[in-house]
């Protein structure tokens, strides 16, 4: 007798250690329900982020099941996207809401319902940062007689234009200055952005090398990917600026989320550049870029072309093509924010 009940307890408490398992989730209509495999959901706590209209549950002692995806991609008028992370034994789920929307979370048995209304509110126009990369002192890479800064901020004019029919929209520099990299992020951080854009233009050794590239913060990179980003982050050690960039979002529970909602706008953005233009597609990069990587808000940083390859240089030696590269990105953006 004494063994069945030692080895109920054993039992028992593997059970406790195992915890729930979020089985599944549905979304229809404006109600997104998280199902758990022991019909009975965990404790749970959930806090609101005003910044990224970002509703976040957490489950403690839980795990996900495999089947379940990490990303989920809605885009209504209630959610954008869903996305979800296991840390020490805590599920978090965060969904990223549409602007004006309120929400009410209730249980029952095994599932945990959130259901989304329209705010009786004056919807609040999203905050998009627009930065064109280098300026002043620094001119960034050159090559073909033209120089990044003066192309990166034409562009990033044409795309604030753009833009601001639908957003509210920050140049971080509507002239030829410099401005830090830790200064740059913090513009679009002090608005509360919504998302931020870089533009810049790449250059090789090898004036062969062509094409577009969008890249989006990622604590791990490529070689490639390091290497661009090796010399963009130096700009501020070469000009004498010695604070270094703040690290807002490595330890952040936004990290994930905001990487998937980045890459998945790099994707649109490069996708629309190739085909508007018929750039050389080169690829979407996590990397570690500074500028970035000091973003509250998912970013992303658009290489439009190569300053030292004069086939990219005969489309952004011409207005036309700097007006539908900005169109491209904008019709990019649009498709996540809306």
């Amino acid at each position: 007798m004494k063994k069945i009940v030692i080895l109920m307890s054993i039992i028992l408490f593997s059970f406790t250690l195992l915890g729930e398992t979020l089985d599944r989730t549905t979304y229809k209509s404006g109600t997104y329900s998280i199902f758990f495999k022991e019909k009975k959901v965990p404790q749970y706590k959930t806090r609101y982020d005003k910044g990224q209209d970002a509703l976040v549950i957490e489950f403690s002692n839980s795990t996900i099941s495999k089947t379940v995806p990490n990303t989920l991609n809605i885009n209504d008028k209630f959610v954008d996207t869903v996305a979800m992370s296991t840390l020490n034994n805590t599920v978090s789920t965060t969904i990223y809401l549409a602007r004006g929307v309120d929400y009410k979370v209730a249980v029952f048995g095994g599932e945990l319902r959130v259901t989304f209304t329209k705010a009786t509110a004056a919807k609040k126009k999203y905050t998009i940062i627009v930065d064109a990369g280098h300026g002043g002192k620094d001119s960034g890479a050159t090559g073909n007689g033209y120089r990044e800064k003066d192309i990166a901020l034409d562009v990033a004019r044409y795309l604030a234009s753009e833009l601001r029919n639908d957003y509210k929209v920050i140049l971080t520099r509507d002239s030829d200055v410099f401005i830090p990299l830790g200064e740059r992020a913090d513009i679009g951080n002090d608005a509360n952005a919504d998302f931020f854009i870089s533009i810049h233009l790449n250059s090789a050794s090898n004036s062969s090398g062509n094409g577009a590239e969008v890249f989006y913060y990622s604590k791990k990179e490529s070689s490639y990917a390091a290497e661009v980003a090796k010399f963009e982050n130096s700009v501020d050690s070469k000009y004498g600026v010695t604070e270094p960039v703040s690290d807002f979002i490595l330890n952040d529970i936004f990290y994930r989320a905001n990487q998937q909602k980045s890459a998945a706008v790099a994707t649109d953005v490069l996708d629309n550049m190739v085909g508007d233009i018929g750039l050389r597609k080169r690829g979407v990069f996590g990397a570690n870029f500074a500028v970035l990587r000091g973003s509250k808000s998912p970013s992303i940083l658009v290489e439009i072309g190569f300053i030292s390859n004069s086939g990219d240089m005969s489309y952004f030696g011409n207005d036309y093509y700097k007006r539908v590269v900005a169109k491209s990105i904008a019709e990019g953006v649009r498709k996540h924010f809306y």
